[in-house]
């Protein structure tokens, strides 16, 4: 026990003994009040007899009457008035239990029960010809012995039987419980360098089971989550880096001899170039967990989405010129939402439209609206997107060239990821759909009201 709480399985242990033993007296009362009752009826039956043997006679005649007590094998008291007027043997008829049976009349099947001596006396009161009480007694010493001898085998063994119940209920909950040890001896085995762990779920019963799935899906996100970690820890590293050494090497070079004003003025704008491309990468990166945790202030309003679509279309018409690529847009739709967080998700789909289309090809702005929803649709005709890719397109970081020399990208692959982030921070979706050789991706943003 600690903090002053029992364990789980001394719990079940007290439960299972608990019960037992509850079940074990109800039983052990409830037979003996079955059996005190069959003799009850069983009296009440014998001296129903007798008083039915005695008032044969012809009791209208009180000798005859009194005749047939004397000659009675059970107790008789005539009673008259609320006095007793002749009985056929020398117990005391106490007088408490005379006021109850001139109480009672002829309800005569509730007993009449006193002790004199060692004797045990249960009597009926009959009533006779409405001028008197007839009272039966029987000697039920027999019973109360057989009742004792009943109580000492029922009650008597409890204590073995709190014992046997108390071993056989250790047995059963230890079998019981050993499920969840094993469950327990895997989840000590799990460690941040052994995520691969998963509990079996062979052997375990289907409570477990269900509890066995949760924690392995659980460490399947975990593991995804730590190999996301790892990688992002491995990109940003490597993100800055190379601006940085591209920096510490300029400088080197720079101040390893005397150089001209212009070739300074070269350097320090190389620098500052280097500088301001990991300015926005932890900006981007910052962005990113400030919108996934909800901190960046919203200003939503409600906008006229082919409106703001068609302003950045015009923007990024000039780059399309010097791809030789077209933009066209279509649609209509009003949405309530920040105007530049929307600015800024469309404009990392069209710089990656724009970067990945075929020369000469059309890029698409579809916007279509729906009961519940609003999308927008930006499409590229161009190479299609390996399959192992897809699935971390919205990655931070990501790039297909794992190599990252890829020169006709000067970003740093979080993009996609931002645009994924403020489409979540509005409860929407973003995807990625293939068709006829062109590369569609969807936001879909619910209507709210502002």
């Amino acid at each position: 026990m600690r903090n002053g709480k029992f364990s789980m399985k001394k719990q079940l242990v007290l439960m299972f003994v608990g019960t037992t033993l509850l079940i074990y007296f109800s039983l052990a009362v409830v037979l003996q009040y079955a059996i005190d009752r069959h003799f009850y009826a069983q009296d009440y039956s014998h001296l129903l007899s007798k008083y039915n043997a005695i008032t044969k006679s012809d009791l209208q005649n009180p000798q005859t009457l009194l005749s047939a007590i004397a000659n009675s094998p059970a107790y008789l008291w005539l009673v008259k008035d609320g006095k007793i007027i002749d009985q056929n043997s020398t117990i005391t008829f106490p007088s408490k239990q005379l006021i109850r049976a001139n109480l009672q009349g002829v309800n005569s099947k509730k007993a009449i029960e006193w002790s004199e001596k060692s004797l045990r006396i249960r009597a009926f009161s009959f009533p006779i010809n409405n001028s008197y009480l007839l009272v039966i007694g029987i000697s039920i010493n027999h019973h109360y012995k057989l009742l004792s001898e009943l109580r000492l085998i029922l009650f008597g063994p409890m204590g073995l039987a709190l014992i046997a119940s108390a071993a056989y209920s250790i047995i059963i909950v230890n079998k019981g419980l050993r499920p969840i040890s094993t469950l327990n001896q895997h989840i000590r085995k799990i460690a941040p360098n052994r995520l691969g762990i998963r509990v079996p779920l062979d052997d375990l019963p289907i409570e477990l089971q269900i509890l066995a799935t949760t924690h392995n899906k659980m460490l399947d996100r975990l593991e995804s989550g730590f190999d996301r970690l790892s990688e992002f820890s491995s990109d940003i590293a490597h993100e800055l880096r190379t601006p940085l050494s591209n920096i510490s090497t300029q400088n080197q070079v720079i101040l390893s001899m005397p150089r001209s004003k212009e070739e300074y003025q070269e350097t320090i704008a190389s620098n500052l170039e280097e500088l301001n491309r990991i300015i926005k990468t932890i900006n981007d990166v910052l962005y990113i967990a400030k919108a996934e945790n909800s901190l960046i202030h919203r200003n939503d309003e409600w906008l006229s989405v082919r409106g703001e679509v068609d302003r950045i279309v015009d923007y990024f018409s000039i780059l399309g010129d010097e791809h030789d690529l077209m933009i066209e847009t279509s649609g209509q739709a009003e949405l309530c939402i920040d105007k530049n967080m929307f600015e800024r998700a469309l404009n990392n789909l069209l710089s990656n439209a724009i970067r990945h289309a075929q020369i000469g090809s059309t890029i698409k702005v579809d916007i279509a609206s729906q009961a519940n929803q609003v999308s927008v649709t930006v499409s590229n005709l161009g190479e299609p997107i390996p399959s192992e890719a897809i699935l971390h397109l919205f990655d931070r970081f990501y790039r297909a060239d794992k190599s990252r020399q890829y020169t006709g990208s000067v970003g740093a692959g979080l993009g996609l990821s931002i645009t994924q982030s403020i489409v979540h921070a509005y409860q929407g979706e973003i995807h990625v759909q293939f068709e006829q050789g062109y590369t569609s991706f969807i936001m879909v943003f619910p209507t709210t009201s502002a």
